[in-house]
């Protein structure tokens, strides 16, 4: 729902009483709201009977599965042609289930389906996840010459993700049991013996594994400046710092008493922001940018603390004076730079040809959890635990791209670009040993800028029109992503596991091969009816369509070794091969119909949307054997509970049923819209 206008006093009321102010204000506000069981309830999952948000209005505002809130409000007063000032406040809530709402890991790895499997029996005892995010914006914009113009924008943001077993707190936790409960399932021994086999997977009492609260609570400035001093030469310039307060913790089987079996909890004061610079010149024809960034963090108070405080015995010396090394003093707080150039050039080879080049650094500060975790040390029992490393530089992206854009007519637009990507500083874990203080001897596992990804392909864009009912943009991608592993916790899995640490360069489990769309749009212009039939009928109708294809997802083969005595086929992972097998590909088409229909001065929308409209199943939880979702019959590893050869022995894993193991099915949804 949407609603704008004049401001009423101000438009209305003063110019009644003959009291003129400068300028115009106008108003816009909006309001979505969202509730959904979500497809796992219509594809053989359950739902809570509540959920509890134990941060926002218990369950007032989460009367579905899957609970969605947004409303914007925005004022905006232009003073004259030169001068707009403006404020905007939005809030988002969402209140749900879905454990992908929490990702601790890489952003390149994918969230896994957030569907609680395990605790689908007594989801009122599971997690609810309560996401509260809330932007205030004040812009101020001004053009003070034909030539120069400048922007000025202030922030606070805030968000809060509170992470607990359905608005329980920690202390009121009880460890998750699968009870052995009729109706019972029995195995055979032989004739004279029958076994019970103990449980079916699925958790009977009990809570999840975390417990787990954050928030940061930012507020940021930016200033952008630009001048032309002619028609072929123009520069920018700006200026952008943020500073943060966040809050953590985080809580790993809160059960143990008295802060689980692992924990990490802290607040920090980080600090950063950039500079930069910019000029654009304009030489027959050819266009060239150039520019560069410098970007600047403080990591904060928290960090420098610790590496100045020797009894913190999981920081080495080589990392502090490391530290100190690479860090600036700023009124008494360590800082990192970075500076990061960027070029970019587009020439004209013909008329209706232009060939375009572009080369840039990128940085990205590494996620809070890699510097700050224990920094502190917490009492916790966990043998494994991650530390964080308070000298982690910002991963670094330098990325080439070289094109060519095709106008073979004013309807036909053809565009393809190579690009390839270098990323450096990659974070991984890795176990390291203590050489000296009280606890020299011993290992622990912390992270390290040791890792890197490559990224190259190759993009095919094509654009049609045809007259006022059609466009339609279809593009094609041919990518490969390697490196050496897929996320950060590849070193924690090597000391965890015993397992041996891969050396080579292997295809990263987010990359997806090929991937190919088709973005249509068709228009039946008001009294022209649908291709001369129908007049005032079929007409003032739009018709959008995406239609969709992509690789399925990376995974290690299996190769059979052998069977087991009761015949079940055994796999083993060829290591000689890691993610060598991409899974069975994705495909769907997607459809939103409107008709217009004008009623005196109301105009009312019809609306259709159709997701997935031919229900296409699209694996996303993959059965290494057969490289698709599981279905009843299959083979599968050693490690999955198959129907066909139960697992007798405690612990036991649920039937690999999960309903989230497809993306979304055919989704119908019909709306009315009313415009005044």
């Amino acid at each position: 729902m949407n609603a704008s206008g004049p401001e009423p006093i101000t438009k209305f009321l003063l110019n009644a009483l003959n009291i003129k102010t400068p300028g115009e204000i106008t108003l816009f506000g909006s309001f979505f709201m969202g509730l959904s069981d979500g497809f796992f309830v219509n594809d053989g999952g359950k739902k809570a009977n509540q959920v509890y948000s134990s941060t926002f209005g218990g369950t007032s505002f989460s009367p579905r599965q899957d609970n969605s809130w947004y409303w914007l409000g925005k004022a905006t007063w232009r003073l004259d042609q030169t001068m707009k000032i403006n404020y905007s406040y939005n809030q988002s809530v969402s209140i749900n289930q879905n454990s992908s709402t929490l990702q601790t890991n890489l952003e390149y790895q994918e969230p896994s389906p957030g569907y609680q499997y395990d605790f689908e029996q007594i989801l009122d005892s599971a997690l609810t996840y309560t996401q509260n995010s809330y932007f205030n914006t004040i812009n101020w914009s001004q053009t003070t010459s034909p030539q120069t113009f400048y922007e000025v924008k202030l922030n606070k943001f805030y968000t809060q993700l509170r992470v607990d077993a359905n608005g329980k707190n920690w202390d009121q936790y009880n460890e998750p049991l699968d009870v052995t409960r009729p109706p019972f399932q029995y195995y055979y021994i032989d004739s004279l013996r029958t076994g019970l086999i103990p449980g079916d997977g699925f958790y009977d009492v009990g809570n999840p594994f975390t417990w787990h609260d954050h928030f940061v609570d930012e507020l940021s400035g930016r200033f952008d400046y630009m001048h032309s001093y002619s028609v072929n030469s123009k520069i920018k310039l700006g200026a952008e710092a943020s500073f943060q307060q966040m809050q953590l913790i985080d809580i790993y089987q809160p059960w143990i008493k008295p802060l689980g079996l692992n924990n990490d909890i802290y607040a920090v004061y980080p600090a950063f922001g950039n500079f930069y610079g910019q000029q654009t010149l304009t030489f027959k024809g050819m266009i060239l940018n150039y520019g560069v960034r410098l970007d600047y963090w403080l990591p904060g108070k928290y960090v420098d603390d610790a590496v100045a405080n020797p009894d913190v015995e999981t920081i080495p010396e080589e990392t502090r004076a490391a530290y100190y090394d690479d860090t600036y003093n700023l009124f008494g707080r360590r800082m990192k730079l970075n500076l990061s150039p960027r070029l970019g050039i587009s020439h004209p080879v013909t008329n209706n040809q232009t060939l375009f080049f572009s080369y840039g650094h990128f940085s990205k500060r590494p996620k809070p959890q890699f510097v700050y975790a224990k920094l502190t040390p917490q009492a916790a029992q966990s043998t494994f635990q991650k530390f964080g490393n308070p000298n982690l530089n910002p991963e670094t992206t330098v990325a080439y791209e070289l094109g060519v854009r095709n106008q073979f007519t004013n309807d036909d637009v053809l565009t393809v670009t190579a690009y390839y990507k270098n990323i450096y500083d990659y974070v991984q874990t890795k176990s390291i040993l203590i050489n000296s203080g009280r606890l020299l001897g011993q290992s622990f596992i912390t992270y390290f800028n040791q890792d890197y990804a490559r990224l190259r392909g190759v993009e095919i864009e094509y654009k049609k029109r045809i007259g006022g009912w059609f466009n339609g943009k279809f593009n094609f991608t041919y990518a490969i992503a390697t490196g050496k592993s897929s996320t950060s916790d590849n070193g924690y899995l090597v000391a965890t596991t015993g397992g041996g640490e891969n050396l080579n360069e292997i295809f990263l489990s987010w990359d997806k091969p090929f991937q190919a769309s088709a973005n249509l749009y068709f228009n039946a212009e008001k009294g022209k009816g649908l291709f001369g039939l129908g007049k005032n009928v079929l007409d003032d109708i739009s018709l959008k369509t995406r239609i969709f294809f992509q690789s399925g997802k990376r995974y290690t083969p299996q190769t059979l070794i052998g069977y087991l005595p009761n015949g079940r086929p055994e796999y083993a992972p060829d290591l000689n091969n890691i993610n060598g097998e991409v899974g069975e590909n994705w495909f769907w088409v997607n459809l939103d119909l409107d008709k217009y229909i004008y009623v005196n001065e109301l105009q009312f929308v019809l609306s259709l949307s159709i997701t997935n409209l031919f229900n296409t199943l699209n694996s996303t939880i993959l059965n290494p054997v057969t490289g698709e979702a599981y279905e009843y019959g299959q083979p599968t590893p050693a490690y999955v509970n198959d129907p066909l050869y139960p697992d007798l022995q405690a612990p036991i894993t649920p039937y690999p049923y999960n309903p989230s193991r497809y993306l979304t099915p055919t989704n119908i949804m019909f709306g009315i819209s009313l415009k005044l």
